[in-house]
C-alpha cells in the first residue's frame, strides 16, 4: 500500500495510463493511479476506436496531428501494435447548414498540412460501393484517419506505466481531496489519507465530481452512447471507410468480421446511465438501412453504451488549475479521449517536469469557461 505519492492521478483509463506513462518517462517515477472500479473499465472500454484529423477547431486539429504522430511509433515505443486500420474517415453531409463550416474545415486542413479533400457524392460512394450518397452535397475524406484499437492502446500504456515504476490501484474511489491554503496536500481513496504534491483528474465523466472534490466548478456532463456490432453480412465483406452521416450523427466501420453501427440518443439527458436502452436500436438500424442498405441482411449480436465527457465548447480541458495549485486537469475530451490520449498524456508530462508543454495549452486552460473565452468544435456526433 502507498502510503504517499509525490503525483496521484485519478482514473484509470487511457488518458490516466497515458499521463502516468509519459511522467515515468519524463523521470517522474513515484506517480499513484487510482481507479475505482477496475482499470480501463469505464469509456475506454466502450470506445469505437475512432482516430481522426477532421475537426473544425485548429486546437483539436493540432492535439489530433500530434497523437497520430505517437499513434504511428506506438509500437516501436511500447512493444504493442496498436492495431491502427488507417481506412480513412468519410464525412457525408446532407444538410446545407453544414455546408459552410465543412468549407471552411477543408480551408483550415489545408493550411495545417491535412490531406483532407472534398468530395462529390459520387466519388463518395467510388470510396465505399456500398453506401447510398444520392443525398450528399458534398463530403470530406483524409486518407490518414481510421480506427484502432482501444485495448491495445490503453494495455500498452498501463504495461509500459508500470515497467517505469508507476503503480496502478484499482479498486479506490477517491472520497475527498485536501486542500490547504490553496493547495493540494492529500488524497483520500479507501479510507486511506495519500499526501501528494499534484493531483491529475483524468477521471472521464466523474472529472467534474473529482473537481468539486477539490472545490472546483468544472462544467463536464456525462452523455450516453451507443454502439451496436453485427455478424459478418453475406456479401459485404470488403473494408470500407470509417463513415460518418454527419445529420444524425450515424456512423459505422468494420468490426470483428461485422459492422459496428454507432449514434447518440439526442433525447437522452445527461447522466452516469450506461445500460443499453434496446429501445433505440431502431432508430440506429433505419439510419443504418437508409445509408447502407446491403446490412438489411446483417443481424446485431451485440450492443453496449458508454459515456461522453462533454464540455461546452467540445474541447477538453487541459493544464493547471488557477484556483488550486497542484490540482491539473487532463478530462472533458468530448467522445475523443482514445484518439487524443497519447498526446494529452504527454503533453501534461512537459508541462509536470519541463514546465511547458510543447503545444499551446491556452485554448484548452480551465479558466476558459469563467472567462467566456470557448472555441467551438462543429466536427462532433
Amino acid at each position: 500500500m502507498t502510503t504517499s505519492s509525490e503525483i496521484v492521478i485519478v482514473g484509470g483509463g487511457v488518458v490516466g495510463a497515458s499521463v502516468a506513462y509519459h511522467l515515468a518517462a519524463k523521470g517522474l517515477r513515484d506517480v499513484l493511479v487510482l481507479e475505482r472500479e477496475t482499470l480501463g473499465s469505464g469509456s475506454t472500454s466502450k470506445n469505437a476506436g475512432g482516430i481522426r484529423l477532421q475537426f473544425s477547431s485548429e486546437p483539436n486539429v493540432r492535439l489530433s496531428q500530434r497523437a497520430l504522430a505517437k499513434l504511428h511509433a506506438f509500437q516501436a515505443e511500447l512493444g504493442v501494435d496498436p492495431a491502427f486500420h488507417k481506412v480513412g474517415y468519410l464525412f457525408l453531409i446532407t444538410e446545407a447548414r453544414d455546408v459552410g463550416v465543412f468549407e471552411r474545415s477543408l480551408a483550415l486542413w489545408q493550411r495545417l498540412g491535412v490531406p483532407a479533400r472534398r468530395l462529390t457524392g459520387p466519388e463518395a460512394g467510388k470510396l465505399f460501393p456500398g453506401c447510398r450518397v444520392d443525398d450528399v452535397i458534398l463530403a470530406t475524406f483524409c486518407p490518414e484517419d481510421g480506427y484502432a484499437d482501444p485495448s491495445s492502446i490503453f494495455g500498452g500504456y498501463v504495461a509500459g506505466a508500470r515497467r517505469l515504476g508507476v503503480t496502478f490501484r484499482p479498486g479506490a474511489t477517491v472520497s475527498a481531496i485536501e486542500v490547504v491554503r490553496g493547495k493540494v496536500a492529500a488524497v483520500e481513496a479507501g479510507g486511506e489519507r495519500i499526501p501528494c504534491g499534484t493531483v491529475i483528474d483524468a477521471a472521464g465523466p466523474w472529472a467534474s465530481q473529482i473537481a468539486a472534490l477539490a472545490g472546483i466548478d468544472l462544467p463536464i456532463r456525462p452523455l450516453r452512447r451507443h454502439i451496436f456490432v453485427t455478424d459478418p453480412v453475406p456479401g459485404f465483406d470488403g473494408e470500407f471507410p470509417m463513415t460518418i452521416e454527419f445529420a444524425s450523427g450515424f456512423y459505422c466501420h468494420r468490426e470483428s468480421g461485422g459492422v459496428l453501427l454507432g449514434m447518440g440518443d439526442p433525447d437522452d439527458p445527461p447522466g452516469y446511465d450506461t445500460s443499453v436502452n434496446w429501445d433505440f436500436l431502431p432508430k440506429v438500424v433505419e439510419c443504418a438501412l437508409a445509408r447502407v442498405p446491403a446490412l438489411e441482411r446483417a443481424r446485431v449480436k451485440t450492443g453496449w453504451a458508454g459515456l461522453y465527457e462533454d464540455t461546452p465548447d467540445k474541447h477538453p480541458v487541459l493544464g493547471r488549475d488557477a484556483t488550486v495549485q497542484g490540482f491539473v486537469h487532463a478530462a472533458g475530451f468530448s467522445g475523443h479521449g482514445l484518439m487524443h490520449a497519447p498526446a494529452a498524456g504527454e503533453l501534461i508530462a512537459e508541462l509536470l517536469v519541463d514546465g511547458m508543454a510543447s503545444l499551446d495549452l491556452s485554448p484548452f486552460r480551465p479558466s476558459r469557461f469563467a472567462e467566456g473565452a470557448l472555441v467551438a468544435e462543429h466536427n462532433v456526433i
